[in-house]
């Protein structure tokens, strides 16, 4: 791979120059396994794939050797923090997915993890280097909001999608940047939670809650996209192909106090957002 995955780290100074959007361009920001930047590329999108943790970065550079070596992906061998640096972060060994600059993250349940000083970078740096994305995944386990902190009505991309974590503010602040139509889906399902279902399943015990989101995962998650089919490590559909209907930003708020005030424990969520001209 050569320098293929050196990036360094980049003051935000050495890029003052108008951000440019690009339409085929879609930012993978914690890529872990590089499923969801398999599925972008299958699309034909260019992927710049951000990731922190080393080993996953070694894995990235094999899985995607051919596509770093026809320019279609770029692999930034970083972790997204408030500032260019360095930091100590928490690599999950059970759970890759799960490293994180928290450790209360990194060794949920028990997990064997261990620190690891990486390189940081803010997500303007990024943007700066490589323009604005049509769409942006943010997976970066309780790191999101940095990254939605760090845009502007300037950088902001058509489509962007985050992990929902219990309090986060990611609603208001994607609102404040101007999105206006939400989506708040399952992670395990890729599709809204029913408001309904949704309290109801809160009530039941655990062990009946869990085989429920089991035959629901099976019957919905890994459906094809056409020729694609979803892994258990992928974000899922993004844009215009997610399921549901875009909703308000209160909309999308009262579905999050819902699922915060009973949550059943078996599922996760991201929430998608969308410029109004976009949808």
């Amino acid at each position: 791979m050569g320098g293929m995955l050196t990036f360094g780290v980049y003051p935000p100074h050495e890029y003052i120059f108008a951000v440019e959007f690009s339409s085929d361009l879609i930012f993978d920001v914690g890529a872990s396994y590089g499923d969801d930047s398999a599925y972008y590329l299958h699309k034909g999108y260019r992927v710049v794939a951000v990731e922190a943790d080393p080993s996953a970065v070694s894995r990235l550079g094999q899985r995607f050797a051919s596509e770093l070596q026809q320019g279609r992906l770029t692999l930034v061998p970083l972790a997204i923090a408030g500032a260019e640096g360095e930091a100590l972060f928490w690599v999950c060994d059970d759970q890759p997915g799960r490293s994180s600059f928290d450790r209360s993250l990194a060794s949920y349940n028990g997990a064997r993890h261990h620190p690891v000083v990486v390189q940081t970078c803010r997500l303007g740096t990024l943007l700066n280097k490589y323009g604005t994305p049509f769409y942006c995944k943010i997976d970066i386990e309780g790191s999101d909001c940095l990254c939605l902190a760090d845009l502007t009505q300037e950088t902001r991309p058509s489509f962007i999608s985050a992990e929902l974590l219990p309090g986060d503010r990611h609603i208001e602040c994607l609102r404040e940047l101007g999105y206006r139509r939400f989506k708040i889906l399952s992670q395990r399902t890729f599709r809204p939670p029913k408001r309904t279902f949704a309290a109801l399943k809160a009530w039941m015990p655990h062990r009946l809650r869990r085989r429920i989101t089991n035959i629901e995962e099976h019957l919905t998650r890994h459906r094809s996209d056409k020729d694609w089919r979803f892994s258990q490590y992928s974000s899922g559909p993004f844009g215009h192909e997610t399921c549901g209907a875009w909703e308000t930003a209160a909309e999308a708020l009262a579905l999050q106090r819902l699922l915060e005030r009973r949550p059943d424990g078996t599922d996760w969520y991201d929430v998608h957002a969308a410029l109004e001209g976009d949808v």
